[in-house]
């Protein structure tokens, strides 16, 4: 019997209801295992001991939230990163476009409704946002915003079993049913400027879609439906920047373009949910110190 815990960072909960919506498989799992620690579910005041199996939500922005993460691993056999903040450092990892102190300055000094020139003080902010394996060994990642609820099963299911999950190593077009031509549009669009043609690449009609650069397994729901795929399973198997990789994949697309593209211009779509660890970030990182 494996003793879990649960856990959100940051005060997120959402891949935690992800992780509750495995239905029968949670009953399963936490019919052979104990699940000791689960703020969202269970009254818990106090870390425990002796974690088997320690899942972990949410990035970093804080040390009290360092301090959690690095307990957390002190009294765990596995550690895992479930969905894109804690495995990535996710959306809020966008803020590290501005110097912490900055931002800050921005938030308490220069929006209606706070309380200007407070700044809170009981949580001393760290100058970035961080996925959690900047501060510890991270053991697996269950990718995605939020997670799939097949992949967190997978995962769990494996662990528990004694054997080692094994990451998708496809990318998002392998998943996707639309028909690629080689051919682009000269320009890039936005997914509400125009009706695309729902059974061609959304990527070679100029719409702004992540797929050749993010990891498979998800299925290719959004880009299926009919939206983009926005990333937020983060970079392909052996991909060390997502959105490096992503600028590979456009090239015929570049090649076209009326207008000059501009990372600047689309660094939130580039690295919606991977600028915390990006390359980009790092040479930003470096430049300000």
């Amino acid at each position: 019997m494996a003793r879990i815990l649960l856990i959100g960072l940051a005060g997120d909960s959402g891949c935690q209801v992800a992780a509750v919506g495995l239905h029968e498989t949670l009953v399963e799992v936490l019919a052979a295992n104990e699940l000791i620690y689960a703020p969202t579910l269970i009254d818990a005041k106090e870390i425990p001991d002796k974690i088997d199996v320690a899942i972990v939500e949410g990035g970093i922005r804080n040390t009290h939230e360092e301090e959690i993460i690095k307990e957390i691993r002190e009294k765990s056999g596995v550690v895992i990163a479930l969905g894109a903040c804690a495995a990535f450092g996710g959306i809020p990892g966008l803020a590290n476009l501005k110097p912490g102190p900055e931002l800050m300055n921005t938030i308490y000094n220069n929006w209606r409704g706070t309380d200007k020139g407070t700044i809170p003080t009981h949580l001393v902010s760290l100058d970035e946002q961080h996925p959690i394996k900047d501060f510890v060994k991270v053991d697996f990642i269950i990718p995605g915003c939020p997670p799939e609820v097949t992949d967190i099963a997978y995962t769990l299911t494996t662990l528990l079993s004694g054997e080692i999950p094994k990451y998708n190593s496809t990318q998002v077009c392998d998943d996707c049913p639309k028909e690629r031509l080689g051919v682009y549009e000269p320009e890039l669009k936005r997914i509400h400027e125009e009706i695309p043609d729902p059974d061609r690449c959304l990527l070679e009609q100029g719409f702004f879609c992540m797929g050749p650069a993010t990891m498979g397994g998800c299925g290719a729901p959004c880009p299926t439906s009919g939206n983009t795929c926005e990333g937020c399973r983060g970079a392909c198997l052996d991909v060390t920047d997502q959105g490096m990789a992503m600028i590979d994949a456009m090239t015929g697309l570049l090649n076209q373009l009326k207008d000059e593209f501009s990372v600047e211009t689309y660094v939130g779509q580039l690295y919606r949910f991977t600028y915390a660890e990006s390359i980009l970030s790092e040479i930003a990182r470096r430049r300000n110190k």
